[in-house]
């Protein structure tokens, strides 16, 4: 069941390493029922990082509701990013995924497996994160992996 409601308003909103001083590229478009969060990752300028975002609310769940992609990437590695809160300074919470090239995969996430980052660095005393308390869902690449990516997204669900 996807328990993510998405404002037909919203849209998604890319954040590269451009607020750095990067000149990486990224968007996030759709294609046939799918959406394809795609670019150029550059390492110049201090950059390295592309990412899109977009705002979700959810339902009630209970703490131990799983969210689940279902992806095909190239088999770079990506980030599934949650943020509780559209200010600036408040940590993302993240969790790490391995791509095999052209091939369809599902990977679930359970709620403790996000870890806080601010900027790029680890936060230990972060907040816990509810499920209801997130308001921003985003893909991220980074981690020096240079060059062109492409993930599409066939799904992203919040199951009970």
């Amino acid at each position: 069941m996807n328990l993510f409601k998405i404002n037909a308003s919203d849209s998604w909103k890319s954040v590269n390493d451009g607020v750095m001083g990067g000149i990486s590229k990224s968007q996030l478009s759709h294609v046939d029922k799918l959406a394809v969060f795609s670019g150029h990752v550059s390492l110049e300028n201090n950059g390295g990082f592309a990412s899109v975002t977009r705002r979700v609310f959810v339902l009630d769940v209970t703490h131990n509701a799983e969210l689940s992609i279902r992806v095909m990437g190239d088999g770079k590695r990506y980030q599934l990013r949650l943020k509780p809160s559209l200010d600036k300074g408040v940590p993302s919470y993240g969790v790490g995924f391995s791509t095999q090239a052209n091939v369809w995969q599902t990977f679930r996430f359970k709620l403790n497996e996000f870890k806080a980052t601010l900027r790029g660095k680890k936060v230990a005393d972060a907040p816990m994160l509810n499920w209801q308390d997130v308001r921003q869902l985003g893909f991220l690449i980074s981690d020096r992996q240079q060059g062109d990516f492409c993930l599409l997204i066939d799904s992203i669900t919040l199951d009970e």
